[in-house]
């Protein structure tokens, strides 16, 4: 059952929507926007671990007490912090087929994500209610209908397009490293130098290793997933 103390579910962001109405904002004092976005600033600089409630008010020049009239606690701070990067997603004008529309949004989501590899872990553990995550799900919804799904289909493929998002975003964002797109994995040398005696099959077709970088092995797996749905959904007006 939901309660209302789990930051991020539906009813903690209707309860938040509901005390910022009340809420009176004073002169010069501090704003969400303000507070999430320093609060981004010190995970990208300084990773996840470092973001506390007393950090950020130093970042801000403030004491903590004031954030608390906005954040009860780092938690909730996390998942406007989430949101906040969510609201970087761009949505441009319909593309014109649809398999080009879906493959330009689903690489927008993917590099508004791979900008904070540090909140990845953020990521896959919220609830995506937040009002950014909202308005991003009502346009791909829409973008889906107008390029003639229907809405029996319409739900599927939006959870399979931000799935693979997700999942290869946290596959090629690897913070600790810094080679966000060349992940370990699918380096040639890795398979060319295993024992042959062993892995035959792996260390012949080690130079046939492709594709060799996320992005490209990004672009392939969002092509086969679009394969998948032309074959799986029809459409009504086919572009």
């Amino acid at each position: 059952m939901e309660t209302t103390s789990r930051p991020g579910s539906a009813r903690w962001w209707q309860n938040r929507r509901a005390a910022a109405s009340r809420r009176r904002n004073r002169p010069g004092g501090l704003t969400m926007d303000q507070i999430t976005k320093t609060a981004l600033a010190i995970v990208d600089d300084e990773g996840l671990s470092t973001l506390t409630m007393r950090r950020l008010a130093d970042g801000l020049g403030t004491g903590a007490a004031s954030l608390y009239r906005h954040v009860a606690n780092r938690e909730e701070l996390l998942v406007e912090v989430v949101d906040q990067v969510l609201g970087d997603v761009e949505f441009a004008e319909l593309k014109p087929t649809w398999r080009e529309d879906f493959s330009t949004v689903a690489h927008n989501l993917r590099d508004a994500l791979l900008r904070h590899p540090h909140l990845l872990p953020v990521v896959l553990r919220t609830p995506l209610l937040g009002p950014n995550a909202l308005r991003g799900r009502e346009a791909s919804l829409r973008r889906i209908l107008d390029f003639g799904f229907s809405p029996a289909d319409t739900q599927p493929i939006y959870t399979v397009l931000v799935s693979t998002v997700l999942g290869q975003a946290v596959f090629a964002a690897q913070p600790s490293t810094g080679e966000s797109d060349r992940p370990e994995p699918l380096r040639p040398e890795v398979y060319r130098n295993q024992p042959r005696d062993d892995y035959p099959t792996v260390a012949a077709l080690a130079d046939q290793t492709a594709p060799k970088t996320s992005t490209e092995l990004f672009s392939l797996m969002i092509d086969i997933m679009l394969d998948g749905i032309d074959t799986r959904y029809p459409r009504e007006n086919v572009c």
